[in-house]
């Protein structure tokens, strides 16, 4: 089968999951990575159903109500833990920034955090601080735990247009799709006990992005704005059933740094 037809395949077959939010979500579901030490309790975190936006969760909401924080503290994010993937050394080679643009996301998804958790300061009862050592400080401490980008050297196979669309990866292997884990604790102080903990396993966003605004890390810095205001939102619901993962599949025509910036 040709490139055009293999492309026009998957689309007609996405466009027909998409009246069924369920069947799509659990389509394009990517798998989750193996959970790491940053996490305790592995055998209290509970596998989520795919339409909720994590795929594990664990919160000791005794401990958590008892305590009732009035303050947030956004750490910063661990990356010592991160899985890099297959893909890493060769993207390495390509990319000369590729260790510092690693820097970059990490400060990047702590910005995420930090302006997703003060946008809902009203909704949680807490305010965000910028020190741990404030009484009464719920710490949330961040880690990327796997990371693996989409090759550049096949960013032109996934075009439509001046469009590139990570999703055909999943399904068709016309690119390779990349990924991107997160794994979030929660303490009650500086050093504290943890009382909530969650993780999630992205694959690159299932959305149509303009070329002219794309860098190699942009698939990732959705996501993570994504988890961040999902991490955020799950402070302001009774139950993590109530949490939905939005459409699975959106359409950006232009999607920048700087709107990637902007929550």
């Amino acid at each position: 089968m040709n490139m055009s037809k293999k492309t026009l395949l998957v689309a007609t077959t996405l466009l027909a999951l998409v009246g069924c939010k369920s069947t799509l979500t659990s389509f394009l579901r990517t798998d989750p990575v193996p959970l790491t030490d940053f996490l305790p309790h592995h055998e209290k975190l509970r596998r989520m159903d795919d339409l909720c936006p994590f795929h594990y969760h664990w919160c000791d909401l005794e401990a958590l109500m008892a305590a009732s924080p009035k303050h947030i503290y956004i750490a910063p994010i661990d990356m010592s833990y991160l899985q890099k993937g297959n893909a890493w050394d060769e993207f390495a080679k390509s990319v000369t920034t590729a260790e510092e643009d690693l820097k970059d996301l990490a400060e990047f998804a702590r910005r995420a955090y930090y302006k997703a958790f003060k946008s809902q300061e009203a909704a949680i009862g807490a305010t965000v601080v910028d020190s741990p050592d404030v009484p009464d400080t719920l710490v949330v401490e961040s880690a990327i735990v796997a990371f693996a980008p989409t090759k550049s050297s096949v960013y032109a196979a996934g075009m439509v247009g001046d469009f590139f669309v990570p999703c055909l990866g999943i399904v068709t292997d016309v690119i390779s799709s990349g990924t991107i884990a997160v794994e979030t604790r929660a303490r009650l102080g500086k050093d504290g006990p943890i009382v909530a903990a969650l993780a999630d396993t992205e694959c690159d966003p299932d959305a149509l992005i303009s070329l002219s605004k794309f860098t190699w890390t942009t698939p990732a810095k959705i996501n993570l704005k994504r988890i961040a205001i999902q991490t955020a939102t799950c402070c302001t619901v009774d139950k993590m059933e109530d949490l939905d993962r939005g459409y699975p599949i959106e359409f950006i025509s232009t999607f920048s740094d700087a709107d990637l910036d902007d929550l």
